[in-house]
């Protein structure tokens, strides 16, 4: 009986023939190959909490959204796969009496199905200046039906006593 050896010479003891381990390597790519869709699809479908979500059912409305830092004054109208939403972003008290330079602030609409999976997000606004009320329009094509929407901001504040800090609420899960 002839002993087989490996590439570096000691003597291999598998007792697994080769169609066996290709059968073993394939149902392990297998599992590996299904663990990572599983989980991709997690990570790319956020959910957003029913606290933070807003109705958008109405064909239009006029509301109001406060986040930690501001607060957003918002219409909208919808007709046919598009939404017409408009407004004005104020900021708090405690961020314009604490600074006097905003630099980098983002606005974005987030878009919902009935049990909050994001559908779609659009940015709204893009600002660097001073902490004045910031107008919003746009007009946006709905990739889906949404039920609701949810708003996400980011930004710098600086030039305030305690120096530059950083401000955002981002309600997906």
């Amino acid at each position: 009986m002839q002993q087989a050896y490996n590439l570096i010479g000691f003597r291999r003891r598998s007792q697994i023939k080769a169609p066996s381990r290709f059968f073993l390597f394939l149902i392990a790519l297998g599992l590996c190959i299904a663990l990572l869709e599983v989980t991709g699809n997690r990570a790319s479908a956020g959910f957003v909490a029913p606290a933070d979500r807003l109705s958008i059912s109405q064909p239009r409305y006029s509301g109001q959204w406060k986040g930690p830092d501001l607060k957003v004054e918002y219409r909208y109208s919808r007709d046919q796969g598009q939404i017409d939403l408009s407004g004005n972003v104020i900021f708090a008290y405690s961020m314009v009496m604490g600074y006097t330079l905003l630099h980098d602030f983002r606005l974005g609409a987030i878009f919902l199905d009935e049990n909050g999976k994001v559908l779609q997000s659009n940015g709204l606004v893009t600002e660097r200046g001073s902490f004045d009320t910031i107008p919003f329009h746009a007009k946006l094509k709905l990739l889906s039906s949404p039920v609701s929407m949810a708003f996400s901001y980011q930004g710098e504040a600086g030039g305030g006593d305690s120096g530059p800090t950083s401000f955002w609420f981002y309600p997906i899960r």
